[in-house]
């Protein structure tokens, strides 16, 4: 018969293992307390990061066009975030182009024009960082098949710092009565703040996923703009060489948008846009790509075509899906397009060329009495 193991023996290894644990979860929130501020700064570095390259990424195309409306109004919404301090754009010599002060919490975001110049970090780094009592400085290049400017953020540290209070209060106060609920609150505490620090992290994710989407894609449509369109040409070029095969461009304008806008209203003519897009779509391959330049002008890239017969009938098509009345509110809408294409590398061998070169066809089209298709050719009249 097996005897049971005396309770005066058991008691002091119950004693023994509770003050261990008890000791151990003491020590680790006592650690946690010591190290919070570095760990808060280096979290706060890794989103400084994040949101410096999501907008180096936004604010790219507008920079290469000048467009400095696009530019700011991309800076104003990245200050929308009340951890933005601001956001300063600068050229590769230290020209200040755009600069906007965030939320302070007596007034919005504004742009400054007081500031002309900056002084860029000395080494020529795609990431900078800075640190300062206020903020955290974070600089990165833009580059667009070569360096164009500069992107400053300066992530104000207001909500890390009283973060990082609230949680060495609540430290303390855990380590207290911790003696009594040993691990069950160190669990506690160190889940909560898991899911402080994971719910920031999914915000900043959201915001860089947020100025990609406007980086690449048209706001209306959704579907990819000009920057987006110009990086698959040249993956489309470079595929088709190895193959062989030709590739077409094809630009498209409505003949009539403008009426549909005067008759029906911007809403309805924002309904057009919509259904255009949709409709030359379902119409391309898995390969090919329908992009929107903005207003109503669309352009279409066809790639791995056999011959200039095919890539005729693919525009033939396009403009068929486009010949039929759309139905909005209750209403047919006729709408009528031109289309210009141009071919690689029959037409032209120049990358940077093919868009204009469609362009100039479309115009050509449109000359001709619009609701056409016109090739492009170097010698046309």
């Amino acid at each position: 018969m097996e005897q049971s193991v005396p309770i005066r023996l058991i008691r002091p290894i119950l004693l023994t293992a509770l003050l261990g644990v008890t000791l151990l979860v003491i020590s680790t929130t006592l650690w946690l307390i010591h190290n919070n501020d570095s760990m808060i700064r280096e979290y706060q570095s890794r989103e400084g990061h994040l949101v410096a390259r999501a907008l180096a990424d936004a604010v790219a195309s507008d920079l290469v066009r000048k467009n400095y409306g696009g530019m700011e109004t991309h800076l104003l919404q990245a200050t929308d975030d009340p951890n933005v301090h601001s956001v300063l754009v600068a050229d590769m010599q230290g020209q200040v182009l755009s600069y906007v002060i965030g939320n302070s919490g007596k007034q919005s975001a504004y742009p400054d024009f007081s500031l002309h110049h900056v002084e860029l970090p000395k080494h020529a780094s795609h990431m900078v960082e800075e640190e300062h009592p206020g903020f955290l400085r974070v600089w990165h290049i833009v580059t667009l098949g070569r360096n164009i400017g500069w992107v400053r953020v300066d992530i104000g540290s207001g909500y890390f710092i009283a973060t990082m209070e609230t949680m060495r209060r609540e430290m303390w106060v855990l380590a207290a009565a911790i003696a009594v609920l040993g691990g069950i609150l160190l669990g506690m505490a160190v889940s909560r703040s898991y899911r402080l620090l994971r719910l920031r992290e999914m915000e900043v994710a959201h915001t860089h996923h947020v100025l990609e989407n406007k980086a690449y894609y048209d706001s209306l449509t959704r579907l990819p703009n000009r920057t987006l369109l110009l990086d698959r040409l040249l993956l489309a070029v470079a595929r088709n060489a190895r193959a062989r095969h030709l590739l077409a461009v094809c630009f498209i304008d409505l003949d009539n948008f403008k009426p549909i806008n005067d008759n029906y209203g911007h809403a309805t003519g924002d309904r057009v846009l919509v259904e255009v897009g949709r409709r030359l779509d379902v119409l391309i391959r898995g390969g090919d790509t329908v992009a929107r330049m903005g207003g109503d002008e669309f352009v279409v890239l066809l790639s791995e075509l056999d011959n200039e017969d095919e890539a005729r009938k693919a525009t033939e098509r396009l403009l068929l899906a486009l010949d039929k009345p759309l139905e909005v509110d209750g209403m047919n809408v006729e709408i009528r397009a031109s289309i210009g294409y141009v071919l690689y590398p029959d037409d032209c061998a120049d990358v940077e060329s093919l868009i204009n070169m469609a362009d100039e066809a479309m115009y050509h089209a449109k000359n001709k009495g619009g609701n056409g298709i016109w090739r492009y050719r170097p010698d046309a009249g």
